[in-house]
């Protein structure tokens, strides 16, 4: 067990909200290196085994993933966020900062995000980003954007890893901020998107992302969900089967008409559900499951011929 693994477990025992505790949707990680040389965080089993982070058979509590922890069985660990109640009937939500933490100082502009939105705050894995955790609602649309010079994520539903690593002067509660999301949300979402690197997104046809998607690492259980509609390995529940499959379809398209459409071709195509109003805006379920995919951390590799 190396110093960082203990240090992390005992901050995390001693500073983690209580709130986020009682809760079985802890993945332990280990590190990887990506094709950029860059170290990634990929989520795993408890025995070590690399597994789809919505797979809830995986998920641990926290004491659990504490102590696989302390025994050395990963390097760290993390928590799924999945667009569920966690406090107050309100979903957990993840502000995601990265570099703007410099020789022990909080760039000002992070600082005053951190302070409007007021929750819990902890140091990055890195130490140089910061992750601020919240309970609330935000729009489907939108994740990433900018403030000032701040490159800002906002986190629905995806795999965070976390530290325990608390930034002094923070709460150590988790708390509401549906009204602060809502108005970062805006301010992220109505001013123009700065360029981003472009990606191969949209380019590959229907029967060419089925051909990647069954070649995958993780075809198998890709052609047990779209070929056979098996859930047996989602405790037999439709609806995270449904998310599972257009997550594995989303590293190959980010397009939602295309990833609905491959959707319909699955056997889980359940044609009376997906009409059904899911959101308290009007939107069936399969407009916003698409847009929970959609919402996902992970990134797109449309010319990869298969996942990590």
């Amino acid at each position: 067990m190396t110093v960082i693994q203990t240090a992390h477990a005992d901050h995390l025992a001693a500073s983690w909200p209580a709130d986020l505790r009682g809760v079985r949707a802890y993945l332990p990680y280990r590190f990887v290196t990506r094709t950029s040389g860059r170290l990634g965080k990929r989520p795993c089993s408890a025995h070590g085994r690399w597994v789809d982070p919505f797979d809830r058979q995986y998920h641990l509590g926290f004491g659990q993933a504490l102590d696989v922890l302390r025994q050395g069985g990963c390097d760290g660990v993390g928590i799924v966020l999945a667009m569920e109640p966690w406090r107050a009937g309100l979903p957990l939500v993840a502000i995601d900062l990265d570099g703007v933490v410099s020789g022990g100082e909080v760039h000002p502009a992070a600082r005053e995000l951190v302070a409007r939105l007021d929750s819990y705050t902890e140091l990055s894995v890195s130490g140089t980003g910061l992750h601020v955790l919240v309970a609330g609602e935000v729009p489907l649309a939108g994740r990433r954007g900018h403030i000032k010079d701040l490159e800002v994520e906002v986190i629905t539903c995806g795999y965070v890893a976390v530290t325990g690593l608390r930034l002094p002067g923070t709460p150590a509660t988790l708390n509401v901020r549906s009204r602060e999301l809502a108005e970062l949300h805006q301010t992220l979402f109505q001013a123009p998107t700065p360029p981003v690197r472009t990606v191969a997104v949209g380019v590959l046809d229907d029967e060419l992302v089925l051909q990647r998607a069954r070649a995958a690492r993780n075809g198998r259980r890709f052609a047990a969900l779209f070929d056979r509609g098996d859930l047996s390995s989602h405790g037999d529940d439709a609806s995270r089967g449904d998310l599972a499959l257009l997550a594995m379809l989303r590293w190959y398209t980010l397009d939602p008409v295309q990833l609905h459409r491959l959707w319909a071709r699955s056997a889980l195509h359940r044609p009376e559900r997906w009409a059904r109003p899911a959101h308290r805006d009007g939107r069936d379920y399969a407009t916003v499951t698409v847009a929970r995919a959609l919402a996902f951390s992970g990134r797109v590799r449309s010319s990869h011929k298969g996942q990590p």
